[in-house]
């Protein structure tokens, strides 16, 4: 373990620590290379490899962290951290960055609250420059988040700690792994529940750090990481409250179908809007000079995510949950849906333009006729009692190639239960499903989504809106 006054490649002598975590270790120290002296005061980090993953996991980390470290610290640009050179080493390389007296956007709104809306659209742009940069580069950072932007003692910003993957390859070859890292409350859920990993995703997590700035609270506050990655994985961001003109960043950053996100020149214009109100006001409340870290680490997901997939035959709860809450009435449905009225007994909001088949048992399936999700509704046969156990029988009769659950457990609103799960079609087509068992009064349905599972995440808006639109005789 390394301690203050030990040399660092008989260079780098270590004063202090900054900040330790499942990635790395961070220390102050001074550059004692004589004439070709860097900096009077550098930060160094060493990259680890986190608790929780597999032993081939690990070995994967461990020998891509030089390469996309030094593909990194290739990038030079204003906002990013500067890095002086990466060090191979056994235990991980060392990275040797510059020392900046600043605080962390974290720290700036942990003490003071929230930000002005013309200083967050400051910050924003600042950013986005680092990423625009990076992504020139033909890099990713993935791990935007507050505690990676600093502000400076001059009210410089400037984005710290790249992620440990950032190109093209290196993403892909941890992701195959299974190896998703990163901080789960600005992480892009395309990242985790679908492993896809682009630019976009960044901008989801420039998004979560904006929202997290002027509204002083991340866009999923919850009581513990399961419930967040739970809110992730299925419900909007809770709508904000302080942004005023940055609420159309907001939303555009933050939209689950990753195609839908505001592209970096929409947030780039939009953001200069918001900027102009005031920013030589914003620009005049000085940041009080302090000691930070000039890197933060990263939480490492892999093991909260692959303790969320479950045994594949175990009732163990998963990351994802179908969002509790007020079912639409005629009056707050949203324009792009329409009632169905069906003749069996129940009513549910659907996309326009779907088509419904009718099936044998007074089963009804629903299409999009431009190809996508369906949805399939049914009477349950069985009485409530114990739906999950009867769920449980019904996965062993079932015949899906490929087929792996994610989850089946009860739920309160509307009482009844889930059953979600993976499969293939053709040999070929990943997809995925979920059953939800609803009791309505003396009567009880089963409705059955399936969808690309690469289209999951973009699909959960509509499904939200089935969810909890739908009634029957019962209610």
């Amino acid at each position: 373990m390394t301690s203050p006054g030990e040399l660092v490649s008989g260079r780098y002598r270590i004063i202090r620590p900054l900040s330790a975590g499942g990635m790395s270790h961070v220390w102050l120290a001074s550059d004692e290379a004589g004439g070709s002296l860097i900096a009077p005061l550098v930060v160094v980090k060493q990259c680890t490899v986190p608790e929780g993953l597999a032993p081939h996991q690990r070995d994967l980390v461990r020998r891509w962290a030089l390469p996309e470290a030094e593909a990194a610290a290739r990038v030079n640009h204003p906002n990013l951290i500067r890095t002086f050179e990466v060090l191979p080493d056994d235990d991980g390389p060392w990275i040797v960055m510059e020392y900046l007296p600043s605080r962390s956007l974290q720290d700036i709104v942990d003490e003071s609250g929230a930000l002005p809306v013309a200083r967050v659209a400051e910050i924003g742009l600042a950013v986005l420059a680092a990423l625009k940069a990076a992504g020139r580069a033909g890099l990713l950072h993935l791990d935007v988040k507050p505690g990676n932007v600093l502000i400076t003692d001059d009210d410089r910003v400037v984005l710290t700690d790249f992620g440990p993957a950032v190109t093209a390859e290196g993403v892909a070859v941890l992701s195959n792994a299974g190896v998703v890292l990163g901080s789960p409350k600005y992480i892009a859920p395309e990242r985790l529940f679908d492993r896809v990993s682009t630019e976009r995703s960044d901008l989801w997590s420039l998004g979560a750090t904006l929202y997290h700035a002027v509204e002083g609270r991340p866009p999923y506050l919850r009581s513990s990481t399961t419930e967040i990655l739970r809110a992730l994985a299925d419900s909007l961001p809770d709508p904000p409250r302080r942004a005023g003109p940055l609420t159309p960043v907001l939303t555009g950053l933050l939209r689950r179908d990753p195609a839908a996100r505001l592209t970096a020149s929409q947030v780039q214009s939009q953001l200069r809007r918001a900027a102009q109100p005031s920013r030589s006001a914003a620009r005049s409340r000085r940041r009080v000079p302090a000691l930070a870290a000039a890197c933060t680490v990263l939480v490492t997901l892999a093991a909260v995510a692959a303790s969320a997939q479950g045994d594949p035959r175990s009732g163990t709860p998963q990351a994802v949950a179908p969002l509790v809450a007020t079912s639409p009435t005629p009056a707050t449905l949203p324009a792009e849906y329409t009632w169905w009225n069906d003749p069996n007994g129940f009513r549910v909001a659907l996309p326009r333009g779907w088509k419904a088949v009718p099936g044998p048992d007074r089963t009804v399936a629903f299409t999009d006729p431009r190809g996508g999700p369906t949805l399939q509704v049914s009477r349950w046969p069985k009485r409530q009692g114990d739906v999950v156990s009867a769920l449980l029988a019904e996965e062993q009769k079932i015949q899906l190639e490929a087929y792996r659950r994610l989850r089946i457990e009860a739920q309160s609103t509307p009482p009844g239960a889930v059953w979600e799960y993976t499969f293939l079609t053709g040999g070929e087509v990943a997809m995925r499903g979920l059953r939800r068992v609803i009791g309505i009064g003396d009567q009880t349905y089963l409705l059955e989504w399936r969808i690309d599972r690469a289209r999951w995440v973009a699909g959960l808006p509509h499904l939200n809106v089935i969810l909890t639109s739908f009634t029957g005789s019962g209610s």
